[in-house]
């Protein structure tokens, strides 16, 4: 029996110490082979953006001609009786979109050569206006205080397509003046921290508008300006349109009447609308743009809430500014004045940045709090 129990604890720890001799790294399977692990985003992890493209211009002109053609008065003024939203369902937005636009991604954020980057080649916006840009770098919003610039992309329109003035609507609109598109960039800043943006606006403004009316009125002090010496960076590092809009539903669109903005650079122009041959006084009359806009010399608030910030030619490296939207109206109904926080962009020579900013009431309702249809925002 001893002999038995020997034999065996010695057997055991001859295995064992073969098993101990053996046991490095063993050899690889030749029956399993091991995973390769193939990075398919070699130049690192993308986001998709997806938007619409829209003519702000044209969709207040359709809401004003259809305000003033069919509209019942409410409140002392006439109200159009379709939706004033930026909504899929809404002829308003329908008539508003712009077909088969260029849509690209302008960086904000310099590179080696101290400069932004040149954005990547543009998407075609769809018949519809929808487009998509499968492959932007995703890059998050850092925690902590920011060191250096904001990461952000803004969503840029080359100036190309179709404004959809024969969308169908349940009454005849006529149509909106159309012209050439400028390249624009749209002002809200889009953080790619996520693997998808959705609902981002590519906004086009035409050359027979906003812009078009702030170089005739600049041409009445001595020197001529056209829509192109505007855009000429040896002559201007563009033009910034801030169009404020009333408290309400996220995509609610209605101008927020007799607000203003105010910025730490450039010269800002306050501007109005009529309709064009609407009987206006000579010397507006004379500025008045092809599709009716006007800038009214030292008026100190919109009644449309449409601002333009005219920026001198960069002399060196460009200094974000600082955009200030003022309501100077204080009144318990109309839970005013309307608020919403500072705007910091830097200017954008041979492009227009246009920033269309619903303002929120001065006391927040009691009701629930419906957050915006677009993501990829800062700080999340």
């Amino acid at each position: 029996m001893q002999k038995s129990l020997f034999v065996g604890t010695l057997l055991g720890a001859s295995l064992l110490g073969v098993g101990c001799q053996e046991s490095g790294t063993p050899a690889s399977s030749t029956f399993v082979p091991r995973p390769v692990y193939v990075n398919r985003e070699p130049a690192g992890l993308t986001t998709r953006l997806t938007g619409f493209t829209v003519d702000p211009e044209a969709y207040f002109i359709n809401l004003a001609m259809c305000s003033e053609l069919y509209g019942p008065v409410v409140n002392g003024r006439k109200q159009c009786p379709l939706p004033p939203l930026y909504a899929e369902f809404s002829p308003l937005f329908q008539r508003s979109t712009v077909r088969q636009s260029l849509v690209t991604v302008l960086d904000t954020v310099p590179d080696a050569t101290g400069q932004p980057p040149p954005p990547p080649p543009p998407v075609m916006a769809s018949t519809a206006g929808l487009w998509t840009i499968e492959k932007v770098p995703t890059r998050p919003w850092p925690k902590g205080p920011l060191q250096g610039p904001p990461p952000i992309y803004l969503v840029l329109s080359l100036g190309q397509g179709a404004l959809a003035n024969d969308a169908l609507t349940p009454f005849p609109l006529p149509p909106v003046a159309v012209g050439n598109y400028l390249p624009t960039a749209a002002a809200r800043p889009v953080v790619t921290g996520h693997s998808a943006c959705v609902g981002l606006e590519a906004i086009q403004v035409s050359d027979k508008g906003i812009v078009e009316a702030v170089a005739k009125f600049l041409s009445t002090e001595g020197t001529a300006v056209t829509v192109d010496d505007l855009l000429n960076p040896a002559k201007y590092a563009g033009v910034t349109v801030f169009w404020l809009y009333r408290p309400g539903f996220p995509v609610f669109r209605v101008p927020g009447e007799n607000t203003t903005v105010e910025a730490s650079a450039g010269r800002v122009l306050t501007l109005e609308w009529a309709p064009p041959g609407a009987p206006l006084p000579p010397p507006l009359a004379a500025i008045q743009s092809t599709r009716g806009f006007f800038v009214a010399p030292g008026a100190p608030v919109s009644s449309l809430g449409l601002v333009a910030i005219v920026h001198p030619p960069l002399m060196g490296p460009p200094v974000p500014v600082v955009y200030t939207p003022k309501d100077l109206t204080t009144s318990t109904v109309e839970n005013r004045p309307w608020k919403t926080d500072p705007l910091v962009l830097p200017p954008t020579p041979g492009v227009v940045t246009f920033a269309g900013l619903q303002l929120a009431d001065a006391v927040p309702l009691n009701q629930p709090n419906i957050p915006p249809p677009t993501t990829c925002v800062p700080f999340q």
